[in-house]
């Protein structure tokens, strides 16, 4: 008599499961890789300025990597200026991008005495004296949180979900509802002030984000 032997599917395997998660790795640090690419430089908003004069000012946003010792992760100095005024500039921060599952999330730091480090995002050379301790981390109920949009080559960010990342402005508490976008040669960028409450828009641009192109 023949003996009959079931066929049984091929398990998984160690192997299979190892090039899998390699493959998602990969995914997860080439779209950083993509981000961090898109991000640097020079933007600004100058077509939407031209034909919304009214509502719109001439601004840049710049975005300087600073090397990868200062903090845990990629990290970009950046600067906000008015086009008239780029060496005083309105607004600076530090940013550190962070992979957390599918998502990347950007953790941001306030410098102290920052007109110390004013126009480094064009001359890096001012940035030699930005060490860790003059920077201090906002809360993370305030990052930025990314994922990527395959079928439209961009990332599309939000702060974090929740209601948490409280700002007082006159006297009233509102929660921060940012809103970005970000391509390889657009940026586009929306901070609103909401209510705690009833989610009422207190305080940001009424006529819609910033819209930015790369230089």
């Amino acid at each position: 008599m023949e003996l009959f032997i079931p066929q049984v599917s091929k398990p998984f395997g160690r192997k299979n499961f190892l090039r899998s998660n390699k493959r998602n790795i990969c995914k997860l640090y080439s779209n950083l890789e993509k981000f961090k690419n898109y991000l640097e430089g020079d933007w600004d908003n100058q077509e939407q300025s031209s034909e919304f004069p009214a509502l719109w000012s001439h601004i840049h946003v710049r975005f300087r990597p600073i090397p990868n010792d200062l903090l845990q992760g990629p990290s970009f100095y950046v600067e906000s200026a008015y086009d008239y005024m780029l060496d005083k500039p309105y607004k600076t921060a530090v940013i550190e991008l962070e992979k957390n599952g599918k998502f990347i999330e950007m953790n941001n730091f306030r410098i102290t005495q920052p007109e110390e480090f004013w126009f480094g995002s064009h001359d890096p050379s001012l940035l030699k004296g930005l060490k860790k301790d003059r920077l201090i981390q906002l809360p993370s109920v305030c990052n930025t949180v990314f994922e990527y949009d395959s079928e439209k080559d961009s990332f599309k960010g939000f702060t974090k979900p929740g209601k948490q990342c409280i700002i007082t402005r006159n006297n009233k508490k509102t929660y921060l509802d940012s809103r970005i976008v970000l391509g390889k040669d657009f940026y586009s960028s929306w901070d609103i002030g909401r209510d705690v409450k009833n989610d009422e828009q207190l305080w940001g641009a009424t006529s819609g984000p910033f819209v930015f192109k790369k230089n």
